[in-house]
């Protein structure tokens, strides 16, 4: 079965509206969401690396961070949190988010850090959704090349 993207909604840099979007899929059992930093219409944007794509070490300028609800695995346990960024900064994202708004908790577990691919750590499961939504938010907003609006456009996707 194929998903389809939907309609994006616009949302301000607010960490109690997006952990309630967090809460209602963790509720729901799964999904997940998209987080896009929202570009003003005038600033022009490089698109990103087609076929020659495998040769670069850089991601899309505007990073794409992603949120999966805990969700119950076959085996009877339950998936953890794990969030994503795909990022343009040619390098480490951990690196360019040491000394920011956006660095790593000491206590996240980094799963995969690659300048192309981007990164994707595991908060633990102690760290509350406002926790969560307040570091991707930050960590977006600190990543992104091109100015930003303040705003992002979130894709959610229910189970």
């Amino acid at each position: 079965m194929a998903i389809t993207r939907p309609a994006p909604v616009l949302v301000e840099h607010d960490p109690a509206a997006i952990a309630a979007v967090m809460r209602e899929l963790t509720d729901a059992g799964g999904g997940w969401i998209n987080l896009l930093p929202q570009i003003p219409e005038d600033v022009p944007v490089p698109a990103t690396p087609g076929v020659l794509a495998v040769f670069s070490k850089r991601g899309p300028v505007v990073p794409l961070g992603t949120w999966t609800a805990p969700a119950p695995a076959r085996n009877g346990s339950v998936t953890p949190v794990e969030i994503g960024l795909q990022h343009g900064t040619a390098r480490q994202a951990k690196v360019a988010l040491s000394g920011t708004h956006g660095e790593i908790p000491g206590d996240w577990h980094v799963l995969s850090d690659n300048p192309r691919r981007g990164i994707v750590v595991r908060p633990p499961v102690t760290a509350s959704l406002d926790a969560q939504a307040r570091w991707l938010l930050d960590a977006l907003a600190t990543i992104c090349i091109p100015p930003q609006t303040g705003s992002f456009l979130l894709f959610r996707y229910d189970p």
